[in-house]
């Protein structure tokens, strides 16, 4: 079973998500339209391995950001045009240092980047984070299942990916990528808070109008 824990470089294949940032340990839906990316998933569900991901950059769908994630493929559906609906299991933040190959699809040389989560603070960090998530949620539409998943995400990184992935609705995807860059979750939870601090005047504002 491939395994990018020990921190040596190995080789994966890599599919390159546009306008998507997925944060580890959480599991988010894809939708994998083009050619080489559908063989890609085809042949990683045959393997049962793990694939890298990362966001693209520009216009350009062979060229990603350098810091992504390794995940698994689950739950694959092929639609009658041929494209695949996927969901993907990120497992954890990974360095792409080198491409590979590039036919029939991307393979690259990646490297484990553990998140840290040794920071004294972070379970009060963690706790702000939420709070913020929750006055955001209090001015927007019922969400219950939203509202669910944040009171139950007990552990800082996963709190992280929730808010990260559900919360942070008009975060860019630069904004995105910068907290996935963060290796400190603790850091990562302080600029979350941040964001939905910003989110919510943003809304109070326009409710105001």
């Amino acid at each position: 079973m491939t395994d990018v824990s020990d921190n040596l470089p190995i080789e994966l294949p890599l599919l390159i998500l546009r306008g998507m940032v997925i944060f580890p340990p959480s599991v988010v839906p894809v939708a994998v339209s083009r050619p080489a990316a559908i063989r890609l998933v085809d042949d990683a569900v045959t393997a049962g391995g793990v694939i890298a991901v990362s966001a693209q950059r520009d216009d350009n769908p062979e060229q990603c950001y350098a810091i992504g994630a390794s995940a698994r493929v689950h739950r694959l559906v092929r639609l009658h045009d041929g494209t695949l609906r996927i969901a993907l299991q990120a497992l954890e933040r990974i360095a792409i240092e080198q491409v590979t190959q590039r036919d029939p699809y991307l393979r690259a040389l990646v490297r484990s980047l553990p998140d840290r989560t040794d920071d004294p603070d972070i379970a009060a960090r963690a706790e702000e984070a939420r709070e913020r998530a929750r006055e955001l949620l209090d001015a927007l539409p019922p969400n219950e299942e939203l509202r669910t998943q944040l009171d139950s995400a007990d552990d800082p990184r996963h709190l992280a990916a929730l808010l990260a992935s559900m919360c942070l609705v008009r975060a860019n995807l630069a904004e995105r990528q910068t907290l996935l860059e963060i290796a400190d979750v603790g850091e990562r939870l302080t600029r979350i808070s941040a964001l939905l601090t910003q989110e919510l005047a943003i809304l109070r504002g326009h409710l105001r109008m």
